[in-house]
């Protein structure tokens, strides 16, 4: 089964941070789905290497799909070694 976090509206400080580190750390399932359409550029790059970094560290061979709301995104993340991030 796979759970899904929907990001929407939210601005994103070192709560939040803190708050995703909390989640990932307690979550036993190495397939996540993440939408974060609802947030800026800026914050769902913070959202999408935080989330990364601490999942890959949990569940080397897991995978987060995570749904944008901008190729720019998919772009700039092209430039970051992130093998556990697929996005749609």
């Amino acid at each position: 089964m796979q759970n899904t976090i929907t990001y929407q509206n939210i601005k994103i400080n070192n709560q939040t941070s803190e708050d995703i580190k909390h989640y990932l750390a307690q979550c036993d399932q190495p397939e996540l789905s993440m939408d974060l359409s609802g947030l800026n550029i800026f914050d769902a790059m913070k959202i999408l290497v935080v989330s990364s970094a601490y999942h890959l560290g949990k569940h080397p061979d897991g995978k987060i799909r995570c749904h944008c709301g901008s190729n720019i995104i998919k772009e700039l993340m092209e430039d970051i070694s992130v093998t556990n991030l697929e996005l749609v």
